[in-house]
């Protein structure tokens, strides 16, 4: 069953631009630090801030998906090849999060209007570059080159979900015919 109104993910999306950012910075400073075998309370500092940014992003992300899953049920009733669950807890799911991920973001940019998934398999082929970089930097002998690499694939992975993003955001609302945000401080003004 559809809700009877849009979900507007502009602002869940609007965070989760900012914590894919700051979580891609914390698991490239993680990544690299080890390199250096910083001291343990180093460690464990970078480890306890980016376990935070992650339990966000996770949060946040699941939300933004959530709405733009509804929203792509009620632009394009029927479409969705995964239920509203599948579409939010496929992520998590291990072996299931290698490949549903991707096909949620193709349903719902698709259901936007959008028949353009080179975005999405872009993204989604850094996203399986990164995981096998992550596998190769437990074999011995090329444990620091895979660390870097990975870190480096991390970056384009956050540059391009964080486009992805703007772009699924953007094509609903557009379509949905989404009155604008107030501008910055305009709420704050007419609680004044």
């Amino acid at each position: 069953m559809t809700d009877a109104q849009p979900a507007d993910p502009r602002e869940p999306a609007t965070h989760l631009k900012v914590l894919t950012g700051l979580l891609t910075a914390g698991t490239v400073l993680i990544s690299t630090a080890f390199l250096y075998a910083p001291s343990p309370g180093v460690r464990g500092v970078l480890g306890l801030c980016t376990t935070g940014l992650a339990v966000a992003y996770l949060i946040v992300r699941s939300v933004w998906i959530r709405r733009c899953w509804t929203n792509a049920d009620l632009l394009a009733p029927g479409s969705q090849r995964s239920g509203r669950g599948w579409a939010v807890g496929g992520w998590f799911v291990p072996l299931v999060h290698l490949w549903l991920p991707r096909r949620v973001l193709v349903d719902i940019l698709r259901a936007g209007g959008d028949e353009e998934t080179r975005p999405v398999d872009l993204w989604w082929a850094v996203v399986v570059a990164v995981f096998l970089a992550g596998v190769a930097a437990m074999a011995p002998g090329i444990h620091e080159t895979a660390l870097l690499v990975g870190s480096a694939l991390t970056v384009v992975k956050a540059v391009l979900f964080i486009r992805l993003v703007g772009r699924v955001t953007g094509r609903q609302t557009e379509r949905l015919g989404l009155a604008p945000l107030p501008r910055y401080g305009a709420r704050a003004a007419e609680r004044a």
